[in-house]
């Protein structure tokens, strides 16, 4: 059985996921570019795997596994994350990379700790799932792949017209 602080660490790893399935439940509510969509869809199921997983170990470990739902961090979340949408994608984005550089944060503090070679492996692989998306974040704010697939709709439609 793992000491009580190992199943702690892992529900706080746990809870910040499924903070993020909220926040991203609400950009996707928004947001209408279907690239985005998309992409936000993928990274909010990789969330979901990553509270499925973590809890699978807290179980193993002799913890009570989390319930998906967001803690008074993931209503913040959720809360600026809606504020920012109103403002258009790029505002949502940029929401959205502020969540995820939280994430990033957390799962480098995380590898700090000694784990187990199994526990350890699941974080470094859900660690990467993080950088994977704040990656693309950042690049779809840098360069707004959205404008361009709107301008590439409007031509098709004009073709169709002519």
């Amino acid at each position: 059985m793992a000491e009580k602080s190992e199943v702690a660490r892992l529900r706080s790893l746990a809870q910040l996921d499924a903070d993020a399935v909220g926040a991203y439940d609400t950009a996707l509510s928004r947001i209408p570019e279907p690239l985005v969509r998309e992409r936000l869809g993928e990274f909010r199921a990789d969330h979901l795997r990553h509270v499925r997983e973590l809890n699978a170990f807290i179980h193993l470990f002799g913890g009570v596994p989390l319930e998906l739902r967001p803690d008074l961090k993931g209503a913040a979340m959720k809360g600026l994350t809606a504020m920012s949408c109103m403002m258009g994608t790029e505002a949502a984005l940029v929401a959205m990379m502020g969540n995820e550089e939280f994430s990033n944060r957390a799962y480098d503090l995380a590898l700090r700790f000694d784990w187990s070679p199994d526990v350890q492996g699941l974080i470094e692989r859900h660690r990467e799932d993080e950088r994977r998306h704040i990656l693309w974040i950042r690049e779809a704010v840098r360069t707004r792949p959205w404008e361009k697939e709107r301008a590439s709709v409007g031509e098709e439609g004009s073709e169709v017209q002519a």
